[in-house]
């Protein structure tokens, strides 16, 4: 089966593929796009210094879904939040079978009214009798923070923490905005890069001190090549091909693609392949997957010699 083209993809409704067109417009301007997508509702956050006005954002991204002639998509939820963080965002829902009127500002207080309030910690509780408060620093104190069971998605993660933290932002709250940052960086980190059980929260302390994966000689060389790249913080499927080294991540989660690929370059030279045993890569392949697996961003690059 031929994979779709990027354009298919996004005219199917894909939402990584979406953002990753506008990012193609609206990057050289200074504007991030990141895209999820919740049934028939695309949802679309865009972060840069100078956001464009409400209305402008809103009529672009309406034109763009009508030229792609995506049939699949009835909503809009549009959020826009300064990358200084100075101003506070905005949130619309636009219904895209409607005119000009179908667009509403999303009433978040009441989005959330469904989702427990983070307690302190002397406060915290637990449905079972007897437990424990949550501990600061925790991954369940984090969960907590975003109003979130144990061990939620990260797409849920990533789109309660966007919509808290542009309420927050409304609401003036600068503390607690960095609070909530904290927390979806450390239950990100926790999802992508899962602590062997010798490390968890949960652990003698003392353990914390094992080798690093990368290090394990009892590993193959992807799988140490794969664990050196998440003790970088880069989550990543690697194979190989000939003399091709493949590196894939999802689309979603790189702003920008090109960055990481040239820091992974910088990391992987010819010593640091030799030591890991793939010593015949001559080229490193990275490509960004949408959640269904297709490529929609690729380059090639020749092994960094030292």
């Amino acid at each position: 089966m031929v994979p779709l083209s990027l354009l298919e993809q996004a005219k199917h409704g894909d939402a990584a593929a979406i953002a990753t067109l506008m990012n193609q417009a609206l990057q050289p301007k200074g504007i991030t796009v990141r895209g999820d997508r919740q049934n028939d509702c695309l949802q679309l956050w865009l972060t840069g210094q100078t956001l464009p006005p409400q209305a402008t954002a809103v009529n672009y991204v309406r034109r763009g879904l009508e030229r792609l002639q995506v049939t699949s998509i009835a909503f809009l939820h549009l959020y826009a939040e300064p990358a200084n963080q100075q101003e506070p965002g905005w949130g619309v829902e636009v219904d895209l079978s409607a005119a000009a009127d179908g667009v509403r500002p999303l009433a978040l207080e009441t989005e959330f009214e469904h989702q427990p309030e983070a307690a302190a910690p002397e406060e915290s509780t637990d449905p079972v009798a007897g437990a424990k408060p949550l501990t600061p620093g925790t991954i369940a104190y984090a969960y907590a923070l975003l109003g979130l069971e144990l061990g939620a998605s990260l797409q849920t993660v990533e789109g309660t923490y966007f919509k808290l933290k542009a309420q927050t932002l409304r609401e003036g709250d600068r503390a607690k905005v960095e609070d909530l940052k904290q927390a979806f960086r450390q239950i990100k980190a926790h999802i992508e890069n899962p602590l062997p059980p010798a490390v968890r929260e949960d652990a003698p302390a003392q353990a914390a001190t094992a080798p690093l994966a990368s290090q394990d000689e009892s590993l193959s060389a992807l799988e140490r090549t794969e664990a050196l790249l998440r003790e970088r913080g880069v989550s990543a499927q690697v194979t190989v091909q000939d003399s091709q080294l493949c590196i894939a991540w999802l689309a979603v989660r790189v702003i920008n693609p090109e960055d990481a690929a040239s820091q992974v370059h910088t990391l992987l030279t010819q010593h640091q392949l030799a030591e890991l045993g793939l010593s015949g890569v001559e080229t490193l392949v990275f490509s960004g997957l949408s959640r269904d697996q297709s490529v929609v961003w690729q380059q090639s690059l020749p092994v960094a010699k030292r």
